[in-house]
């Protein structure tokens, strides 16, 4: 078999898992999804939709309980009141215009703010004495009302116990259109606990209008237990016995708080207490049902066009794939057997494209370094015979520098034998690169010699104290950090300072850090030159400290810092600190 045949096969194969992947991964959430819908998709909504309308009705119940407590309250403080009491026991209509303005003052007063919501009616229990905050209500006036038309019949027959009782019985339209949904009855009695009247706060529709604006229900119904009535909160025009609600014909006595569902209406109960009163609210699942539905329908369709259109573009993506990743193999074929000139097109598939521009680099990358290589060798080969000549400088300075000495020393001149003797010391130190590190004593010593140097130079004018203690003699740190130091502050510190220059070298073991500070009373450094990072020193003219500082960090890492302190005509201290090693505290 050819080669060409087998990747023909090769990409025969990737056409028909192409396919098979497409319809596979087209057809999961198809099938996912019709079996949960079937399944459970239904059972889920409604369970989700009773639990959703338990809440609700809690909610609104306990706002209508809210709303009814303190119309309950006001009525209270009505049958309650010492005026409305006097003039209810003098039972009598010729009372004086000023008590009766007495009197409307003090229902307006107790309902005020409410009156547009809820009207108060007061009335004698022989129907003489009559008030109210809007037009009394013929059905509460006793004069013309017999046993079996009496509103407060009820009330009566409630028992001396009960105080009050709310019902929906009495639903009339007010002079203002307002409806009446909700009475709330209670006795005022005298000092003798004789019943010499009674109190009605009827609440309005418009009271409990707002117990809709946080629930999806799409009604709800105030159910009286006691007179087997309902009332829709929602709907003004609904009120009646059960009959004329159709959603409660599932509703059965005793009335429970839990959720009943019939025909797609789902109705939960909630009961408020201390009265005969449940909230029902409904929630119609039609809608939901129905959207779901239409839902599935979207993504069944949606599914059976991507599949065909899956299978259409397949074939072009198979090709579109196998072209390039052909032309690929082939390239990298080439370069395996030595061919470093092979180049390969880039794909206009991102992704390929990018493995092909790979590729190319990654040829060119070879090609590059072998040509780099080449001339790598070549220049190792000059630097080496450089690196060789560059030594013998330095040699002959410092063998130049012996014959100084030894003429010096011929011809007694003391002051040229130290100072020659001292540069030899530093220029040893400098040219031999056998060992990166020394001892502190070494650096001190290292350091006296130049300072013995710039004192032939400088004079008494130049005094210094140093210090090392002698535990620290042995730690071996990073060659020239403290003479580069001393230098600066000579030379940048001291002489451009009149005067006598004091210059202090102090190495000592704090807590296992190694001190070192070097502290000198020249012209300082003024204020906004000092650097906030040693980092900023990189390339300046102050390459000297950024040296020790990377060397320092290199060395012992975060551990070691290095400080500068000055203050303008009065001098600057560096302070460098790093771990101790040869010795430790305690």
């Amino acid at each position: 078999m050819t080669r060409g045949h087998q990747a023909d096969s090769r990409f025969t194969s990737l056409f028909s898992r192409l396919i098979l992947y497409f319809i596979i991964v087209m057809l999961i959430p198809i099938t996912l999804l019709s079996f949960y819908y079937l399944s459970t998709g239904s059972r889920t909504l409604m369970r989700n939709l009773t639990e959703q309308g338990e809440m609700n009705i809690l909610r609104s119940a306990t706002r209508f309980r809210t709303v009814m407590e303190s119309y309950r309250h006001k009525a209270y403080t009505i049958s309650i009141n010492p005026r409305i009491i006097e003039e209810l026991q003098t039972d009598s209509p010729e009372s004086s215009s000023h008590k009766s303005t007495d009197i409307y003052e003090e229902l307006f007063k107790i309902m005020k703010g409410d009156t547009y919501l809820a009207s108060a009616s007061v009335v004698s229990n022989s129907g003489k004495v009559r008030y109210s905050t809007h037009l009394f209500p013929e059905r509460y006036d006793l004069r013309y009302q017999g046993n079996d038309k009496n509103p407060f019949f009820d009330l009566s027959r409630a028992g001396s116990e009960t105080a009050s009782i709310i019902t929906t019985g009495n639903r009339y339209a007010t002079e203002n259109n307002s409806f009446v949904m909700m009475n709330i009855l209670r006795r005022i009695r005298d000092e003798d606990s004789q019943v010499i009247g009674y109190v009605v706060v009827d609440v309005f529709q418009e009271a409990v209008s707002h117990l809709s604006d946080t629930s999806s229900f799409s009604d709800i119904i105030l159910i009286d237990s006691g007179n087997f009535l309902a009332s829709s909160l929602l709907h003004t025009d609904r009120f009646g016995d059960f009959s004329r609600f159709p959603e409660l014909s599932a509703v059965t006595a005793p009335f429970q708080d839990i959720s009943y569902v019939k025909d797609g209406k789902i109705v939960s109960l909630s009961s408020i207490p201390n009265t005969t009163l449940i909230l029902a609210g409904v929630t119609d699942s039609t809608s939901y049902r129905q959207s779901l539905e239409h839902f599935f329908l979207i993504i069944i369709i949606v599914a059976v066009v991507g599949v065909l259109l899956a299978g259409f573009f397949a074939y072009f993506f198979s090709r579109s794939i196998a072209r390039p990743v052909n032309q690929l193999a082939s390239s990298m074929q080439q370069v395996e057997n030595g061919n470093l000139q092979a180049k390969v097109t880039e794909s206009r598939i991102a992704e390929i494209g990018q493995l092909d521009r790979t590729f190319n680099a990654m040829v060119g990358q070879i090609t590059a370094l072998l040509q780099l290589t080449r001339e790598e060798e070549a220049k190792l080969h000059e630097a080496e015979r450089k690196a060789l000549e560059s030594q013998m400088n330095p040699h002959f300075l410092y063998n130049t520098l012996n014959t100084v000495k030894a003429i010096a020393k011929l011809h007694d001149e003391k002051e040229i034998l130290t100072i020659t003797t001292k540069l030899g010391k530093l220029l040893r130190s400098s040219i031999d690169n056998r060992d990166a590190e020394i001892t502190l004593r070494d650096s001190l010593a290292l350091t006296d010699s130049y300072l013995t140097i710039q004192k032939i130079r400088f004079g008494e004018k130049l005094q210094v104290t140093s210090h090392l203690d002698e535990v620290l003699a042995e730690e071996r740190t990073p060659k020239l950090i403290i003479q580069p130091l001393v230098e600066n502050a000579i030379i940048h510190g001291l002489e451009p300072k009149l005067g006598t220059w004091l210059l202090s070298i102090e190495v000592r073991l704090v807590q296992n850090m190694v001190v070192i500070k070097i502290a000198d009373n020249g012209i300082g450094i003024p204020e906004g030159l000092l650097p906030q990072d040693l980092e900023e020193l990189a390339g300046s003219e102050h390459v000297g400290i950024y040296n020790i500082h990377r060397r320092l960090k290199l060395r012992y890492g975060d551990s070691a810092s290095l400080v500068i302190h000055s203050i303008a005509d009065e001098g600057t201290t560096v302070i460098l600190s790093f771990p101790a090693t040869t010795h430790q505290e305690g």
